[in-house]
């Protein structure tokens, strides 16, 4: 008998396929996943999008990839969560769960007895990632937020988790790799139990255009390739890979309306103005400077930030 995948109470055999809304253990929340159960034993990838409900290209990745996989062509499972946070992407909030504002990428591994984002998040801790081999979770700028395509990959979670995630940066089309130190997130906290794995960002301003969508699912069938799930041919390579060990955010110190000086994918140099905060009246309420030479990933795209709000800007150190 081959690898069983469990959701929910269902067990997905090898040679099997699973398509449908699963209920989180301990609520009424409903979620779509897929599961693809090879029909050769191998490892198993795990793919989330959609854990911000306003982040969109992953989500029509996944749909696109889960559609056309067969048990035939895989050794080892897919599991696709095709949206995470469901609730808050057919409502249109940007961020966090409408039900109580959590941040579903935040305070793993949760709590089962907790609020409904708690529940939600224990349970992947609990029941899906341990499943796993290797943890792909998709996300993109949401709302006002522009983005170069960038990847995080866990830098302290032990040599042998960051060396199998950073091979995999290699066959993933994203110029742009960041260690993390991280691990408060799904892909982050699978990496401290020992499981690699990468987050992915492509796209901004909350929008989903194609070119994204169809990068997403090349990113998708490489790495399958390189994880020995299928025996196909590997989409080129484009862009050239550079690792940022540091990357510097931005936080803001006060409440006002944000002018940012800079803009996605920018060469910045030490001392660069990043951008002003003012008040209603246009009045400078803080400036900020970059502290070294870098890449800007992306900053606030909006017009409104608060206090402590952290992705003013995010820049990484050359």
């Amino acid at each position: 008998m081959g690898k069983i995948i469990y959701i929910c109470g269902k067990q997905i055999q090898q040679g099997e396929t699973f398509q449908g809304m699963v209920e989180v253990p301990g609520t009424q929340y409903q979620t779509p996943v897929t599961v693809i159960n090879g029909n050769r034993p191998g490892k198993t990838l795990y793919i989330s999008a959609g854990i911000h409900g306003g982040e969109y290209p992953g989500v029509a990745a996944v749909a696109r990839m889960a559609a056309k996989l067969l048990p035939e062509q895989l050794c080892g499972a897919v599991i696709f969560l095709h949206c995470v946070n469901y609730s808050g992407m057919l409502s249109m909030t940007d961020a966090v769960l409408p039900e109580d504002g959590q941040n579903l990428n935040r305070d793993f591994p949760g709590n089962a007895e907790g609020t409904l984002g708690q529940r939600i998040m224990a349970w992947l801790a609990k029941e899906l990632l341990p499943q796993a081999d290797f943890v792909v979770d998709l996300h993109s700028g949401g709302a006002y937020e522009p983005l170069t395509p960038c990847l995080f990959f866990p830098a302290a979670a032990g040599r042998q988790v960051r060396q199998l995630a950073e091979e995999a940066t290699k066959v993933v089309d994203i110029p742009y790799c960041i260690a993390s130190g991280a691990g408060d997130g799904s892909y982050s906290w699978a990496a401290s139990q020992g499981i690699p794995g990468l987050l992915l960002e492509r796209g901004g301003n909350g929008e989903c255009p194609s070119e994204e969508v169809e990068h997403y699912c090349r990113d998708i069938h490489n790495l399958m390739i390189h994880l020995g799930l299928m025996k196909e041919k590997m989409f080129p390579r484009k862009s050239v890979r550079q690792v940022f060990e540091q990357t510097s955010y931005l936080a803001a110190d006060c409440s006002g309306f944000w002018y940012p000086a800079i803009h996605i994918d920018q060469k910045i140099s030490k001392g660069d103005l990043l951008g002003e905060i003012r008040d209603v009246f246009g009045k400078v309420q803080q400036r900020y400077f970059a502290a070294h030479d870098g890449i800007v990933f992306y900053h606030a795209g909006g017009l409104i930030v608060k206090a402590g709000f952290s992705n003013l800007v995010a820049y990484g150190r050359i």
